[in-house]
């Protein structure tokens, strides 16, 4: 008897941490479909909150660093520098947000996003709120252009 008992409180204990674990696969599918759904041609994503609270470009890596990352920050800033494209170079960013407008569906998926930048190598590029990782010159300018209209 006692062995039934058992059995049965493993079988509970197993089926109630399946569920929880599809629970977090269903959630972790939503963020990647979210994620996916807001980039465009050029691997932009836009998530709805401009972070760096500027406009125009702005790349995002360690300043005065000597990491392979903040190397290719600082030569992306050159060359568009170079192109006469004004760009910002920041160590990082300070964001706060109120949430109490959104529902909670839509203030999670908010959250999601800036979770899903802060995960980013760097650098990070941003055009006009919308970012990237690791972004060539090539998809920075024309994610530029498309924002500007051109």
């Amino acid at each position: 008897m006692k062995k039934i008992i058992y059995i049965g409180i493993v079988a509970i204990i197993l089926s109630f941490a399946g569920y929880q674990m599809h629970k977090n696969k269903l959630a972790k599918q939503q963020i990647v479909r979210d994620i996916k759904s807001r980039t465009d041609q050029y691997g932009f994503v836009d998530i709805s909150v401009n972070l760096t609270g500027r406009d125009g470009i702005v790349i995002l890596a360690p300043i005065n660093c000597p990491s392979d990352q903040a190397k290719r920050a600082d030569k992306l800033a050159r060359e568009l520098e170079n192109m006469k494209i004004p760009v910002v170079r920041m160590n990082g960013y300070h964001y706060q947000m109120d949430l109490s407008n959104y529902t909670e569906r839509e203030a999670n998926q908010i959250v999601n996003r800036i979770y899903y930048v802060q995960k980013m190598p760097a650098p990070v590029v941003f055009v006009n709120g919308k970012v990237k990782s690791n972004a060539s010159i090539t998809d920075i300018i024309n994610e530029n252009k498309i924002q500007r209209g051109f």
